[in-house]
């Protein structure tokens, strides 16, 4: 019913985290594209397509789970919290630079769930973030015991 012997956190923790951070991913996107729209003075397709592929690329090689340059999780989690505030702020003066008739609420639930995402964290002390923790073999150093074999071309004779 809860955890199993390989989970720390439940399965129901992992599958909120999970949504909150889906919904901020998707949220930060649409900040960037909206923040394009407002303040770029290009017609709209470019402009998102200037602001949001590079976002895309850099969220794919630094913070991704599947990231091809691995940070430590600390660092991830609180460089993506960073990321997520900003990402609030730039939809909250986005809207207010351009569409007058909206409101804040977007801002304001992008804010609310970055809230909840850095408590999901915090109260879980990170375990509820999907991250490889498998310790790493030290590498191994040559063994300097193994002087008098031969090396190199000298070896494959």
């Amino acid at each position: 019913m809860g955890k199993n012997s390989s989970q720390r956190v439940s399965p129901f923790l992992s599958a909120s985290y999970a949504a909150v951070a889906f919904l901020l991913e998707v949220g930060l996107l649409f900040a960037a594209a909206l923040a394009a729209i407002a303040f770029i003075p290009w017609p709209t397709i470019p402009a998102i397509l200037v602001v949001v592929v590079p976002l895309l690329i850099l969220w794919s090689i630094f913070f991704s789970p599947k990231a091809v340059i691995k940070l430590r999780l600390r660092t991830r989690l609180l460089l993506v919290h960073i990321i997520y505030l900003i990402g609030a702020y730039v939809l909250w003066l986005s809207v207010d630079h351009s569409f007058y008739d909206q409101s804040q609420i977007w801002a304001i639930g992008m804010l609310a769930l970055t809230g909840i995402s850095a408590i999901l964290v915090i109260a879980t002390g990170g375990y509820v973030v999907p991250h490889d923790r498998t310790k790493q073999p030290p590498k191994q150093v040559p063994s300097r015991a193994r002087a008098g074999v031969p090396k190199g071309r000298r070896a494959a004779r």
